[in-house]
């Protein structure tokens, strides 16, 4: 096909194979990361007002690609899974093949059958094809970002699942159909995932690492489950769940930038960094043992025994709050709030153990521990304030007094916030 200057213009090949889904052919095409970069553009294409096109380049831009570029340039083991490519203009051919000669006699291919032969060929394109990603928006703007810098990266090979985007009313209307069907309908991976497979999330990392190499949370003291309860007759400590909110919480606090929890989800540092977080787990949960005997006395315990300090500290009339997950968290949460505001770790957790520990009494008492016997989550973020107060680092007592009033259920007047510790 000649190009607007008269010269013929050449072909680029990329292996392909073709399939039917629905009412959608489709091509799943293997192209250079560099040729990516270069052909695809953003889903604009599929509206027309230009001020909205903007937006969704804006949106892309002060999202998530510089963190994937940083993914891509870091991680030797990195990864995608498929873009999905709308393609229209310009001249893209598919090229099948047939009568294959195998390289090896493994395969007689008079058993292969003919729609498999079918769907295997090459995708060629003259270059100005109009093709824009429909999902996988973030990873282009990232892998834009870094074949910028690394030329390296631009000899990776993603995998495009390319479908063909009339330029009509309707064309429009179906891409966009597409479009939000494969963004609503995918369903994001779960914690219990994460913890399980993660191998970028640095708290899903050290979690694992605690349950299989430390005794304190090894697989007999630790519940695996997701959720941030425990039956008050569970006979272990926590929930894998609740373990990783913890070291979220805990290393947020110690990681530089406002972007930590982004970095420590999607961006795994060197083996060294990652002994210097687990170094902080256990430092954090040693101090924790340190200054609360009654934790101390679990950590020390045999597995056989450790239950039975588990039943002595969570009972039917309350008991220690660090033998609740939502205390762990609770504490957790403090100790970020404490080391934010230049506290040492050590400094902090020796500040918490001067706070009250019995469910059954106040700040707890109808605020996460209920007259009936049950913990109430929904008291978290009141009960970390209280206690907060209580050390002096509470920014709004006023307004803590009216949400402490709303959850006992009386009047601003007939509330008294507990007192400071010396």
């Amino acid at each position: 096909m000649p190009t607007p200057s008269g010269q013929v213009a050449q072909r680029v090949f990329y292996p392909a194979l073709r399939g039917l889904f629905g009412k959608w052919i489709y091509y799943c095409c293997l192209m250079p990361a560099k040729d990516v970069a270069k052909r695809l553009s953003f889903a604009d294409e599929i509206h027309k007002s230009k001020k909205l096109s903007e937006w969704i380049q804006r949106q892309l831009k002060e999202g998530r690609a510089k963190e994937i570029s940083e993914y891509l340039n870091r991680e030797e083991q990195r990864f995608f899974n498929s873009l999905v490519v709308a393609i229209y203009k310009g001249d893209p051919a598919w090229h099948g093949f047939s009568n294959f000669k195998p390289l090896s006699k493994d395969i007689d291919m008079n058993e292969v059958p003919s729609e498999v032969e079918d769907s295997v060929g090459l995708l060629s394109f003259i270059g100005d094809e109009k093709m824009f990603a429909i999902d996988g928006q973030h990873r282009l703007a990232g892998m834009r970002e870094a074949v910028k810098t690394n030329s390296s990266i631009g000899q990776d090979e993603i995998s495009l699942l390319i479908v063909g985007h009339q330029e009509t009313k309707l064309g429009r209307e179906r891409t966009r159909r597409l479009f939000t069907t494969l963004n609503k309908t995918a369903k994001p991976v779960g914690k219990g995932e994460i913890i399980a497979l993660d191998e970028n999330d640095v708290m899903a990392i050290v979690t694992r690492h605690l349950v299989e190499n430390e005794e304190w949370f090894s697989e007999d003291r630790v519940k695996f489950s997701q959720s941030d309860s425990l039956a008050a007759g569970a006979p272990e400590l926590t929930t894998i769940g609740n373990l990783y909110d913890a070291l979220t919480i805990l290393f947020v606090a110690h990681t530089p930038g406002k972007l930590a929890k982004t970095q420590l989800r999607f961006i795994r540092p060197q083996d060294s960094e990652l002994r210097k977080y687990v170094d902080l787990a256990l430092r954090f949960f040693g101090g924790l043992a340190k200054y609360f005997p009654e934790l101390r006395r679990y950590f020390e315990s045999s597995s056989s025994a450790a239950p039975k300090v588990v039943k002595k500290q969570r009972n039917a009339s309350g008991g220690h709050i660090l033998f609740r997950p939502v205390g762990l968290r609770i504490f957790a949460e403090i100790t970020a709030t404490l080391v934010k505001a230049a506290c040492s770790l050590d400094v902090a957790l020796k500040l918490m153990s001067e706070l009250p520990t019995e469910l059954s009494e106040k700040p707890y008492l109808r605020v996460v521990w209920l007259p009936g016997g049950t913990m109430s989550l929904k008291g978290r973020v009141v009960c970390r304030r209280l206690l907060l107060y209580m050390l002096g680092y509470e920014r709004n007592p006023k307004e803590l007094k009216q949400r402490y009033a709303e959850l006992l259920g009386l009047e601003l007047a007939k509330v008294k916030l507990p007192g400071k510790l010396a």
